[in-house]
């Protein structure tokens, strides 16, 4: 699906407001048409009745007084056709297209004649470039002048340069009028979506942290009618949930719990019958059995206690590299059995803030589960980088079996690639525990394959900047 589309349906606020400012840019923008029509036809709609007016009153004097006398008269009631002038234009043209009068505003030259033949009884309006080279505007009109057989045509014209510079600050100040209001009303189309939203935004809040099942149920009273039958629908869903996880929980606390004091007594007899016994070897399988039952049942101990909430982080300020070599020196035994080398880039020194037993048990357990099931011979390599965001710890060893597809499953409960390695010594719960402990504290731990090589990436941890020795 491409962004745009997934934008669009992948979010109600994204299409809420798409929806709105859309409608609303459409209005603006056949507002902005409307208006900018009206109000040009109300400027250019005064200035051809102005310039009606004045063509009548010429036509009237011109048709009652002889010519000369008419335009003598002209120029004294209206001195804006008088030489100098140079917004006020009139001039006559016969039938023939010769000029018989012209205002002495017109200097010597001649108005651009209509375009098109005037007709008989309505004016002719038309834009004209005037003698002095400003844009106007004129109109035209047929009549008879006084001692004359023919008809006349009459042309008014006035420049229309104030007119355009109206016209020009009137659509400014409706394109900044129309941004102004649509800008207004994408704001206010953002305020009204967040707060139409903002029930469902509490509504996902309410529902736990990271999408975790709420122990109490959700405040039905105080949410709006159209939410009521999934707040519903999800109490419901959250008890039965809850109930469920309880039971889980509860049995295998309990069962892990009433099994580690039978398995000490197991062991215990087992140890006290391999001394002197005929074949100690078969004995000696019996209680590695046994180790491993009691560090599964630990395991799930362990879990179960991290899930529940029981034990929590304790975080302060440690030296993570101290505690790696600590982890290296107690894995380097089991490597050393499988000829399985480990090797390690660290910092002298590197202070964090976490939980050291927490921190220290995710360590170990992925450093034990590398040395364990990477082919024997191998190498187990252990990195630690400063990023961005804080330090970075990778452990990697060879994985020549694994796929892609078995990523996902790295960290489930005695998960194990295939039947050969359900003879480990491990329990099958040491992933598992590190990703949850790695949530309880803050970390991610992400498992990616590189050249056959399987890495397990743990981070970022939170740097804390030490005070510089002062100078000597």
């Amino acid at each position: 699906m491409s962004w745009p589309r997934n934008l669009l349906f992948g979010s109600i606020r994204a299409r809420l407001l798409l929806l709105m400012l859309g409608g609303l840019g459409t209005l603006m923008f056949a507002l902005f048409l409307l208006l900018d029509f009206s109000i040009d036809k109300q400027i250019f709609g005064r200035l051809d009745a102005t310039l009606l007016s004045r063509a009548h009153g010429v036509v009237v004097l011109l048709e009652s007084h002889p010519r000369d006398d008419a335009w003598q008269e002209l120029h004294e009631l209206s001195p804006e056709y008088a030489t100098g002038g140079h917004t006020d234009f009139v001039q006559i043209w016969d039938a023939a297209g010769s000029t018989l009068l012209s205002s002495a505003s017109n200097a010597a030259s001649n108005l651009q004649p209509p375009p098109a033949p005037v007709p008989a009884n309505a004016p002719l309006f038309y834009d004209l470039r005037l003698p002095d080279g400003h844009r106007g505007r004129a109109v035209g009109l047929r009549f008879s002048m006084l001692g004359r057989a023919d008809e006349a045509i009459l042309v008014v014209a006035e420049e229309r340069e104030q007119v355009d510079q109206l016209e020009r600050h009137v659509h400014l100040a409706l394109v900044i009028g129309v941004l102004g209001m649509g800008l207004l009303a994408a704001l206010l189309s953002v305020l009204a979506v967040r707060g139409g939203l903002r029930p469902l935004l509490a509504f996902a809040a309410d529902t736990g942290p990271d999408g975790a099942p709420r122990v109490e149920p959700l405040p039905v009273a105080r949410m709006p009618s159209e939410l009521k039958p999934f707040a519903d629908t999800l109490n419901s869903a959250f008890a039965r949930l809850q109930a469920a996880l309880g039971r889980e929980r509860r049995f295998a606390r309990d069962v892990a719990h009433e099994l580690r004091t039978p398995l000490a007594e197991t062991r215990m007899a087992v140890e006290l019958a391999s001394r002197g016994a005929p074949s100690p070897e078969v004995l000696a399988g019996a209680i590695a059995s046994i180790d491993r039952m009691q560090r599964c049942i630990d395991g799930l101990l362990a879990l179960s206690r991290y899930e529940a909430g029981i034990d929590q982080a304790q975080v302060e300020p440690l030296e993570l590299a101290d505690l790696l070599r600590r982890s290296l020196a107690m894995a380097a035994g089991p490597a050393g059995k499988r000829e399985v080398t480990i090797t390690a880039q660290l910092p002298d020194e590197c202070w964090v803030m976490s939980d050291p037993a927490l921190l220290e048990r995710i360590v170990d357990n992925l450093l034990l589960n590398a040395a364990e099931y990477a082919p024997a011979g191998s190498d187990v390599r252990m990195e630690l980088a400063s990023g961005d965001d804080g330090w970075n710890l990778r452990i990697g060893n060879a994985a020549p079996d694994l796929s892609p597809e078995d990523l996902a499953r790295l960290g489930e409960r005695f998960w194990r690639k295939s039947a050969a390695r359900e003879a480990s010594n491990h329990g099958g719960l040491g992933l598992a525990l590190s990703g949850t402990l790695a949530g309880l504290l803050g970390l991610r731990l992400d498992f990616t394959l590189e050249r056959a090589m399987l890495w397990a990436s743990l981070g970022p941890l939170r740097p804390i900047a030490l005070p510089e020795e002062p100078a000597s």
